[in-house]
């Protein structure tokens, strides 16, 4: 008698899954858009995020900016398709540091992932260590463990 086990495997953060399956309802074009801030951490199921955040081309921007309209908030370009998703482009960020990852550079070297494209882990960490925000300090920590830095 042969007998098979069946593994079920569960998301520890299931309203993280529920966000992802959100932007995956969007069939935005693939290679113009990345997932960025704490959506790389949360997909790997570290940690529970809060909205998703993504970098998208300009030509994507300039379509999404006619579906939605371009707020700006605390002096950076968004565009808010949901109350789970913003969308940023190279443009949002007026004062950007030219040494920094541009928007197209995040979305080429983007991982797939349950196919959905999120800005890489090495980009993430630059952003992340440069804005030095106390909030994320944690993520830095998992980050450089994840990327085998210390």
């Amino acid at each position: 008698m042969v007998f098979f086990d069946i593994i079920i495997v569960m998301s520890l953060y299931p309203e993280n899954d529920k966000k992802f399956a959100e932007v995956k309802s969007l069939h935005l074009p693939e290679g113009e858009y990345a997932i960025t801030s704490s959506g790389p951490i949360g997909v790997r199921d570290i940690r529970q995020i809060g909205d998703i955040d993504m970098v998208v081309s300009e030509r994507l921007w300039n379509k999404l900016a006619t579906q939605y309209g371009v707020q700006i908030t605390q002096g950076f370009k968004k565009i808010v398709v949901s109350p789970t998703i913003d969308v940023f482009s190279e443009q949002s960020f007026p004062d950007r540091d030219p040494s920094a990852p541009t928007a197209e550079k995040q979305i080429k070297d983007a991982e797939i992932i349950n196919g959905i494209a999120f800005v890489n882990l090495r980009h993430i960490l630059y952003f992340k260590e440069t804005m030095g925000r106390e909030k994320d300090k944690a993520d830095i920590i998992i980050l450089r463990k994840l990327l085998n830095i210390t």
